[in-house]
């Protein structure tokens, strides 16, 4: 502001600045611009007939807008009422009777009778009101109640109106509007004015009703003021007279078509006289009001209005000045605020007699300079500021009360297209950016940033991309693009992400994996298509190797109609029990690598149920930190620390990383806490069992027999050598042989029974589908 404030200062201080005032200048041109044309109108103005013509009009036209806006207001008043009147619980829920009424329902009608007798006496515009319900054929009024035949009877649109066209009007839609209506007067009939609107029904499809409010004629000339020797009639646009301060039944002197404007003047003859007819037209109903007055008695007001403007001209002349010098100071006093309080806050004084105009131009100059400063400063944070949008964006996180068109345009985004995808690249190896010391972090953005130009790069050429970096090694690319066929979305996004990976590839030695989402219809499908993208990340996690998925890729995925679940089956808990026991490391990952390979090429597998099998793992490792907490080992791995850890990893790779932390930790312990050695004795029952396991009779007592000890304690020395009982380890030998049959075709299920030695197949189902989880057929089915 200072270098700007001393530029301004020295403009307002250069000679010549101060020139003539606001003020000065607007009162000489008050002086001309009112001042002269009275003059010279004071000249001209008696020879101008067609001048005091139209002011002698505009009096005329001022006396029917009067009444226009009197009868209209009451319009508008019918109208307020007719919409409390359809809120009348009780008319309402008349709808909903039909022709067939009870005992309830009179009493009803009863009530509806005096609530349209207070309506009608609350507007005395209003003569009388009918309420007719199509779903029972009803007329309601204050004192009685008809049907439509009736009805017809009291009123109609013409005299020669059949009742059928009359049912008509009713079967409309929607109904609202005035209405031109004769009336039956004596053994004629008489025009009258109909109000009528439509009630709907509280259920929906259901027949409503219509409201009619007669309005009173002689209340609809009562505020007009009517000139000496003057006449006023109202017309619809029928030509019909809707009321008149001289004979309604008298055909109307002028007629409809001959006033083709919303206001106007005509003169015409009627009865060989001559009148002058000013006419306006009602903006609700499209009525002409018109006032006639004879030709004479015009022309005579007319010469006084002539002397009277006269008079005024000069009138003006003494009094012109005095009201043209207050309304320049009325006018100027805001001028002269505005630029007080700008001298006030901006600190650069006003010279007394220096030009305004020039101080406000300044002055605003000013103020653009500051917001082209301030603007410069938002731009250079523009792009941290449009990351935070983006990654709200796609965790749907944004403010409801602000519109998502303006939120873009607030923060430079074009998405033109209609299409949304999301795609997520990870960085699995970080080439040559890979750093261990205080450069690691800079390292990271500028890869990160490098990814995210290539992406938009590769992008723009079939679509609009915006990259945001949502970690350290991870980047989100929202992708804006033609809404095509799923294949050809799939064969575009799969193209950008393999340029941006072989780019990245070749020029960073930076390996990358991507994930990419299905194709959303809209802005609002960005979050879903985010979720979409994590998930088949964390599947690729979970798979390993790095590459690229895309989300139809997921078996698991809603909708498709996978059968939820993981394979992860009792023997295979107790291979990996067995392992951990011996502390082999390398053979227990292998293992573990091995059973989520082959769930994660199934078609059932999701990242939810990845998440379900890593838990489960945990349990199996938590099941042996058991085992050695009830034998009484000291320094046991703490298995609660491990399950807090695995609940707060976010991605399947850092549980795996964690399941994978405590089966080095129990491997180690076992290895350095080694007490068991081999038993001959059991190798010779491990024989025997292999030998026998075909003997229907094989159990714990038949081998207890044959190496002369009881069946307890050579089933506690199998348990503490092995870490299995016995009767499991008879059993999986069985079991292993069976299956070997399964694989072929050659035996039934129940002679398989037989030939591993059982001798009911219920048993053997039973203990197969408690070790293999399924059944033998299903296990035959399946290899």
């Amino acid at each position: 502001m200072g270098p700007t404030r001393s530029r301004w200062t020295n403009y307002l201080k250069q000679p010549g600045r101060k020139d003539r005032s606001v003020f000065m200048t607007w009162m000489l041109s008050y002086i001309s611009v009112l001042l002269v044309p009275i003059l010279i109108s004071g000249v001209i103005y008696g020879a101008t007939l067609s001048v005091v013509k139209t002011e002698m009009n505009r009096a005329n036209q001022s006396i029917l807008l009067q009444m226009e806006q009197a009868i209209d207001n009451q319009f508008k008043g019918i109208e307020s009422l007719s919409l409390e009147v359809g809120l009348n619980r009780r008319i309402s829920e008349f709808m909903t009777i039909g022709s067939a009424l009870a005992d309830s329902d009179h009493y009803a009608i009863y009530q509806i009778a005096n609530d349209l007798r207070v309506y009608e006496i609350a507007n005395d515009f209003i003569e009388r009101i009918y309420i007719y319900y199509i779903n029972s054929d009803t007329v309601l009024a204050r004192n009685n109640r008809m049907n439509s035949q009736a009805l017809y009877g009291e009123l109609r649109f013409s005299e020669n109106m059949t009742y059928e066209s009359f049912k008509a009007f009713f079967d409309q839609w929607y109904i609202k509007g005035y209405q031109s209506v004769v009336v039956p007067e004596g053994k004629g009939w008489s025009p009258a004015v109909m109000f009528a609107q439509s009630v709907s029904p509280s259920i929906p499809g259901q027949p409503g009703a219509v409201l009619l409010f007669m309005i009173d004629q002689s209340k609809l000339l009562e505020q007009a003021s009517v000139p000496d020797e003057g006449t006023i009639l109202i017309l619809d646009e029928q030509n019909r007279t809707i009321a008149a301060t001289s004979d309604p039944l008298a055909p109307p002197i002028v007629k409809y078509g001959d006033m083709p404007e919303e206001t106007g003047q005509l003169e015409i003859e009627a009865d060989g006289r001559s009148l002058v007819a000013s006419y306006t037209t009602s903006s609700i109903t499209g009525w002409k009001y018109v006032m006639t007055l004879p030709a004479a008695v015009y022309h005579q007001k007319m010469n006084v209005v002539e002397q009277l403007t006269i008079a005024s001209i000069l009138l003006c002349l003494i009094v012109g000045g005095g009201v043209t010098y207050w309304l320049l100071r009325r006018n100027y006093m805001p001028i002269h605020a505005l630029i007080q309080s700008l001298s006030f806050k901006a600190g650069v004084p006003f010279y007394k007699g220096s030009n305004e105009y020039s101080y406000l131009t300044n002055a605003l100059n000013s103020t653009f300079q500051e917001k082209e400063k301030l603007n410069y400063k938002l731009n250079q944070h523009n792009n941290t500021l449009r990351s935070h949008f983006l990654q709200r964006l796609l965790k749907g996180q944004l403010d409801s009360h602000i519109p998502l068109h303006d939120s873009f345009e607030a923060h430079d985004l074009a998405f033109p297209f209609d299409g949304f995808s999301v795609m997520l690249l990870r960085i699995e190896h970080f080439g040559k950016f890979q750093r261990e010391d205080e450069e690691q972090t800079r390292n990271r953005k500028l890869l990160l940033f490098l990814i995210a130009n290539v992406v938009e790069e590769v992008a723009r050429h079939s679509a609009s991309a915006y990259a945001v970096e949502l970690d350290h090694q991870l980047l989100a690319c929202i992708v804006n693009h033609k809404k095509v066929e799923p294949e050809q979305h799939r064969s575009d996004l799969e193209r950008i992400a393999e340029e941006t990976m072989t780019f990245i590839a070749h020029h960073a030695h930076v390996q990358l994996a991507a994930a990419v989402s299905s194709q959303q219809e809209s802005e609002y499908g960005i979050f879903q298509a985010f979720n979409e993208a994590v998930e088949a990340m964390e599947v690729r996690i979970v798979a390993g190797g790095g590459g690229m998925i895309h989300y139809a890729e997921l078996g698991g995925s809603e909708g498709q109609g996978a059968v939820p679940g993981y394979f992860y089956p009792l023997n295979a808990e107790q291979q990996l029990i067995a392992m951990v026991r011996e502390g082999q490391l390398e053979k227990a990952k292998t293992f573990i690598g091995e059973l989520v390979r082959k769930n994660v090429t199934a078609e059932s597998f999701s990242f939810h149920t990845a998440k379900c099998l890593m838990f489960d793992l945990m349990a199996t490792l938590q099941k042996i930190i058991g085992e050695i907490r009830s034998a009484n080992k000291a320094d046991v791995p703490d298995g609660v620390r491990a399950i807090e850890r695995l609940m707060q990893c976010q991605t399947v790779g850092e549980m795996r990383g964690q399941l994978f932390e405590l089966l080095e930790l129990l491997c180690a312990y076992v290895n350095d806490n080694r007490e068991f050695s081999s038993n001959p004795l059991v190798d010779k029952v491990m024989k025997y069992v292999n030998d026998y396991y075909k003997d229907e009779n094989l159990n714990i007592s038949m081998i207890g027999e044959a190496f002369s000890m009881t069946p307890s304690y050579i089933s506690k020395l199998f348990k503490e050598s092995t870490g299995e009982s016995l009767l499991d380890y008879i059993n999986k030998t069985r079991l292993a042989q069976a299956k070997t049959l399964l694989v072929g075709e050659k035996y039934t299920v129940g002679e398989i029974s037989l030939i591993v030695g059982y001798n009911d197949v219920n048993t053997f189902h039973r203990i197969f589908k408690k070790f293999e989880g399924v059944t033998p057929g299903r296990y035959r089915e399946i290899k």
